[in-house]
């Protein structure tokens, strides 16, 4: 009797456990679910937008009207428009982290590093420079000495580059990056990189593109597109300065004046502080430098900030 009425017990336990089952779930449960349900659905809406603006961007890709002869000048085209992606662009903010690898490849075989700055563009891309062997190459501590020289070695560079003394005012600029040389009588061009913003009418804008070159070949580049901004006026639009040079502070025996002592900083050597355009921005435009005394060296660059991630520190002296 025990046995029949322990299976009596049993069988009366699983109907009841069925029973429990077909009513469906819980109120805890239903929640549960609900709540699951809402976060999928929320995180299905938020990767289609993703996906939408991503492909809108992607698709911002178009034909750009330049000034005649720029194409020819950068990429030997005979051209006057050029196809390239409108910012913000993933892509070629990716291109543009490849350059900037490739920068530091050319920084890592180099043993000098020159920045001059310049208003227009640039035909000066030699792959040697001659030099004197009576010339002392150690005077060649700033960029504005190794202007100097190259008017005297390459006469036609007078009329391209401009003077400056740690922040450079002009918004285009040339890198000369100088390997060591066997000869006696020639220093050797590792490469020359390129950086320029170009004003466009169609569509209106700036045209931005930076290249690197090893003598009259352009071998990388990136490029982007920034449409005018429908921006406050109160906006710092100039992306300037792009480069920043510090000397040695040891000349601070020389006295030169506020305006350029302020740079001589550097404890060992000289140094460059130097911004490239970003393509995942969306404008080149900042919202205004903060307020910084003026004899402070940082005041001279203190509208770059937040304005690109593609930010450079490089020695002009790499192998020393």
């Amino acid at each position: 009797m025990r046995i029949q009425k322990s299976n009596h017990e049993a069988q009366f336990r699983s109907r009841q456990i069925l029973l429990h089952r077909e009513r469906g779930l819980t109120f805890v449960e239903l929640l549960v679910a609900i709540s699951i349900a809402a976060a999928v659905l929320t995180v299905a809406v938020l990767a289609y937008q993703s996906i939408g603006q991503s492909k809108n961007r992607l698709a911002a890709y178009n034909a750009v009207q330049l000034p005649a002869g720029v194409m020819d000048n950068f990429y030997g085209t005979d051209s006057l428009y050029v196809q390239t992606y409108f910012a913000p662009n993933y892509y070629r903010a990716v291109e543009a982290e490849i350059l900037r690898d490739k920068f530091y490849e050319d920084l890592d075989y180099s043993n000098a590093v020159f920045c001059l700055a310049r208003t227009g563009r640039s035909t000066i891309r030699p792959i040697s420079i001659p030099v004197t062997t009576t010339f002392d190459l150690r005077t060649l501590d700033t960029p504005e000495a190794f202007r100097e020289f190259l008017e005297d070695e390459i006469p036609t560079s007078s009329t391209v580059f401009t003077a400056y003394r740690g922040k450079a005012d002009a918004t285009n600029l040339s890198v000369f990056i100088l390997m060591p040389s066997d000869s006696a009588t020639e220093l050797t061009v590792r490469a020359v990189y390129e950086l320029d913003f170009v004003p466009t009418t169609n569509p209106s804008g700036t045209y931005a593109s930076v290249r690197r070159y090893q003598g009259a070949t352009c071998t990388d580049f990136y490029d982007i597109f920034y449409p005018t901004p429908n921006l406050p006026a109160q906006l710092n639009r100039a992306f300037s300065p792009v480069v920043v040079n510090f000397e040695r502070e040891a000349r601070l025996n020389v006295t030169e004046g506020a305006n350029t002592d302020r740079f001589k900083v550097a404890a060992h050597r000289p140094f460059y502080v130097s911004w490239w355009p970003d393509p995942a921005s969306l404008t080149l435009e900042s919202s205004g430098p903060p307020n910084l005394d003026t004899a402070n060296a940082r005041d001279a660059y203190a509208s770059m900030v937040d304005r690109t991630s593609f930010f450079f520190t490089f020695p002009m002296f790499p192998s020393l």
